[in-house]
């Protein structure tokens, strides 16, 4: 099901990055989605990558890559984009989380 969020200034807004990208600008919080050009291409690749490879009917072998992926991105880095936290940082964690829970 993809998420759908009904605004007063206009048409609704659909999917999950749309409508957090969204709610980011309308907090001002755009540090959240990177402050370089640089930061901003780096968030906007793990958010692809959290659509595309994370999700709720991911296999085992899938999380496997994804977990190692993510484990090796990370080696050398506090969050996504590097030592900011990002908007990849909060739904990276948001598509996770059950998978952690259940893991654990």
């Amino acid at each position: 099901q993809v998420p759908v969020l009904q605004t007063n200034n206009g048409p609704g807004l659909t999917g999950l990055m749309t409508i957090a990208a969204h709610l980011v600008r309308q907090a001002r919080k755009e540090q959240l989605l990177g402050s370089t050009a640089e930061e901003k291409a780096v968030v906007q690749q793990w958010l692809e990558y959290r659509v595309t490879r994370v999700n709720g009917g991911s296999s085992k072998e899938d999380t496997r890559t994804i977990l190692k992926d993510l484990n090796m991105h990370l080696e050398d880095k506090v969050y996504l984009a590097g030592n900011i936290f990002t908007l990849a940082d909060i739904l990276m964690y948001y598509g996770l989380h059950h998978i952690m829970v259940s893991i654990t």
